[in-house]
């Protein structure tokens, strides 16, 4: 037992658990105390009893130290016995979810309403088209504008706000900008001919659906049959709904692009960044200049 300062010294007893006390006994340490402790039960948390002291033999030695190990077994089962009643935490990998690959979209079919009409009776239908819920928030239609038949072809998405508010397309300060991208190639817009692939302006600028696009893309084949393109020269995202595909800008940049009209002859196809995305990602003009550099080409190969 251990002394205190109390007088007289009253004995305590160490505060331990019955395991410890076994380990104690078994190092011989627990006679410092004045006299050997034993667990009066197997428990971690049992209380200890004390033995009175005297001259141990062997056979109390070992039954001592098999008493020690039959209570340490004990515990240990205890404590597997305790961790087997926990929820177990099965770390399963998760099975990946497939990522769904965009709908490839619908192929442009020259519509036989629109095969038959004149280039003044293509525009009226462009106005008094209600195919898709776009024509209940428009202003105007952008039908395009510029020579008729031309060289060469601008086509970009979507008419933008100004567009919309003047019925014109590439209006704002886009406009301006692909005013300079044709000064640059010594053209200008009455030589060329522009226009949206949506004829409408969608709501907030987001992406047209594939339902509108659908319905528009009857008049962009018939203005490609009309005005006989050497080359198109498509911006942006335009560039996936014209060609059906799913790939980026850059990569569909660096490949040989083509689109057959109604007639099945091949037109070449020249992808690039639109106007608006050079506004904010100014490095990207060498990257337009090369393309139009390539369409460039393309057109003075045909002459």
């Amino acid at each position: 037992m251990v002394s205190n300062n109390l007088i007289p010294p009253i004995p305590v007893r160490p505060n331990i658990n019955g395991l410890q006390a076994l380990w104690l006994q078994e190092a011989g340490i627990d006679r410092l105390w004045g006299e050997p402790l034993l667990p009066l039960g197997g428990g971690r948390q049992g209380a200890v009893s004390a033995v009175k002291p005297g001259v141990a033999g062997p056979g109390h030695l070992a039954g001592t130290k098999e008493s020690g190990r039959q209570a340490e077994e004990q515990a240990f089962a205890t404590s597997r016995s305790v961790v087997s009643q926990r929820p177990s935490r099965q770390l399963e990998r998760p099975i990946p979810t497939q990522i769904p690959q965009e709908e490839t979209p619908p192929a442009m079919v020259l519509r036989p309403d629109l095969g038959q009409l004149d280039w003044p009776g293509l525009r009226e239908s462009v106005a008094n088209c209600t195919r898709c819920a776009l024509s209940e928030h428009r202003r105007h239609t952008v039908f395009g504008e510029g020579a008729l038949p031309a060289d060469w072809m601008f086509v970009e998405e979507a008419p933008g706000e100004q567009d919309d508010w003047h019925g014109q397309p590439f209006m704002g300060k886009a406009g301006t900008l692909f005013d300079n991208m044709l000064k640059a190639l010594g053209l200008q817009r009455e030589t060329v001919f522009i226009t949206p692939l949506v004829k409408c302006r969608p709501v907030a600028n987001i992406a047209p659906s594939k339902e509108e696009v659908a319905s528009c893309q009857g008049f962009l084949l018939a203005q490609i049959e009309r005005v006989r393109p050497k080359c198109i020269v498509v911006f942006g995202r335009a560039a996936n709904l014209l060609l059906g595909s799913n790939e980026t800008i850059e990569a569909l940049r660096a490949q040989d692009c083509f689109i057959n009209d109604a007639n099945g002859q091949k037109i070449p196809v020249v992808v690039t960044y639109h106007p608006n995305h050079l506004m904010v990602a100014q490095a990207d003009k060498a990257r337009v200049w090369q393309d139009l550099q390539t369409a460039l080409r393309i057109v003075r190969s045909c002459s």
